[in-house]
């Protein structure tokens, strides 16, 4: 069993697998940045990490301010 599911993760980012892909990179990145281990954080992976932080909705997705939709 892989938690968090995918599914969870999909829906807590807009539903857009593009904008769950950002979230997980710049929050992994930011957990190796910040001298969170060279692989892992504890026993878990950064990217697991990023995930389950967005499933329990530590990490929610941000939009562009002032972007235009015309």
């Amino acid at each position: 069993m892989i938690y968090p599911k995918i599914e969870d993760c999909i829906a807590r980012a807009d539903n857009n697998k593009y904008v769950l892909t950002a979230m997980v990179s710049k929050r992994a990145k930011d957990l190796i940045a910040h001298g969170m281990g060279q692989n892992t954080v504890g026993k878990e992976k950064q990217i697991s990490c990023a995930m389950r932080e967005i499933v329990d909705g530590k990490i929610v997705p941000t939009t562009v301010a002032g972007k235009s939709s015309n």
